[in-house]
């Protein structure tokens, strides 16, 4: 009698988004120019709300709020880091419409001079 690989786990797409989603702190965030309309991608931190949505603080003079403001269309990259080839690690990209969020005194994290920054989801 020969005996049988152990069968892979199943894979579960919308539990490893939720995950990275979670987990990962910091992103690519990929706007459109406003001047130009080419592709501009920098660094941002990343959390979440309560239901799961990204919520990044950006700087109102910042390259990518200003392209935000002139088309809101725009790319997040997240991936989860590890040893050896980074495209074998899992990653997520979400796409849509950024917006800002309202801001309150129970915002915690995102609390802090609105002069300063904004909160954009």
């Amino acid at each position: 009698m020969t005996e049988q690989p152990p069968s892979a786990p199943e894979f579960d797409a919308p539990a490893l988004a939720k995950q990275l989603l979670r987990g990962v702190r910091a992103g690519a965030l990929a706007t459109l120019g406003r001047e130009d309309g080419f592709p501009f991608a920098s660094l941002v931190t990343v959390a979440t709300d309560l239901d799961g949505s990204p919520l990044l603080l950006m700087l109102r003079l910042s390259t990518h709020t200003l392209n935000l403001e002139r088309d809101p269309s725009a790319s997040l990259l997240l991936a989860q880091g590890g040893k050896g080839d980074p495209l074998a690690h899992p990653r997520l990209t979400v796409i849509g419409r950024v917006q800002r969020t309202e801001r309150s005194a129970g915002a915690g994290a995102l609390s802090g001079p609105a002069s300063k920054s904004e909160a954009l989801r």
